[in-house]
């Protein structure tokens, strides 16, 4: 891996859904069993990925983790979030839980998985400091949906240190905001760059919901085809390409899936299929935000 691989790998951060929950729309392996997320995760170390993303909201991936580290005796930073609805339990509440949950005694990030918990009680941020100033988070911040939500936290200055957002070769919504965010010191974390899978999958074999998209997806296809590139590269060279985006969560349906997104960050994107890429933007916040999608 030359430097420029070892420095797109370092920006990886390891998503951990599917170690909880059946998770992607092209996910055909279901939910990943322990004895193969511990080699994920030692494979993840050694390749030079430093730091996971979890959530309460994840089904018992971090109890899996916590399982599956103890078994590696790997060591990363880990950033968790403060369960969505659920207005009744405070920060601290839901942060210990974290904690016992991973068998950790502090986190590398503490997240708010919904901007809601922050627009319903912007007090919550005051919470999320005094975890801070305990030394028991080093980093805090916002998991978001909509750059409406980002522009308010400008505007408001508010007090956080990364948001994590959805990007990827449709959905370029947030665009215009990165910049700024890096300006505030505000980390850009950027999720997904493979849109559960749907990039990969046939596009005369999409859901209906979806298939306005079908000839957006062959066209993705077809270019990686021409430039003799995986789809999975294009799709995350086009994040790593953008330079107001400081990580890039992934998350892997196997072993093999991890060593293929290891095996792209030194895959180096032309800049004449960066300008291809930039045609196949997506306006339809029903099919580039799959919390919309219909119930499988």
């Amino acid at each position: 891996m030359d430097a420029a691989g070892a420095k797109n790998i370092a920006k990886l951060v390891l998503g951990t859904a599917q170690f909880g929950l059946n998770y992607g729309i092209s996910n055909q392996r279901g939910q990943l069993q322990l004895p193969e997320i511990q080699a994920i995760l030692t494979e993840a170390e050694q390749a030079g990925i430093t730091t996971i993303d979890t959530a309460a909201a994840y089904g018992n991936s971090e109890q899996t983790i916590k399982q599956a580290i103890a078994a590696t005796g790997s060591h990363f930073k880990i950033i968790s979030k403060y369960p969505p609805n659920k207005p009744g339990l405070t920060i601290k509440q839901a942060f210990e839980a974290s904690l016992e949950q991973l068998g950790v005694v502090n986190l590398y990030v503490y997240l708010l998985h919904s901007y809601s918990s922050y627009s319903c009680n912007p007090a919550i941020i005051e919470q999320l400091q005094a975890l801070k100033t305990e030394g028991k988070v080093q980093k805090i911040g916002v998991s978001l949906y909509h750059p409406s939500e980002a522009e308010e936290l400008l505007d408001q200055n508010v007090p956080i240190d990364i948001v994590q957002l959805p990007y990827s070769i449709f959905d370029r919504r947030f665009e215009q905001v990165l910049p700024e965010l890096q300006n505030r010191d505000i980390e850009p974390h950027v999720r997904s760059v493979y849109l559960q899978g749907l990039y990969f999958m046939q596009p005369s074999h999409l859901p209906e919901h979806l298939a306005p998209v079908a000839d957006k997806i062959a066209t993705l296809q077809h270019l990686a085809s021409n430039y003799n590139l995986p789809v999975g590269a294009v799709c995350l060279g086009f994040a790593l390409a953008n330079t107001n985006i400081s990580n890039v969560v992934i998350g892997v349906e196997s072993l093999q899936t991890l060593q293929e997104n290891i095996s792209y960050c030194a895959m180096e994107l032309p800049e004449d299929l960066k300008a291809e890429l930039q045609q196949l933007k997506e306006d339809n916040e029903d099919i580039i935000l799959p919390y919309k999608w219909p119930a499988r």
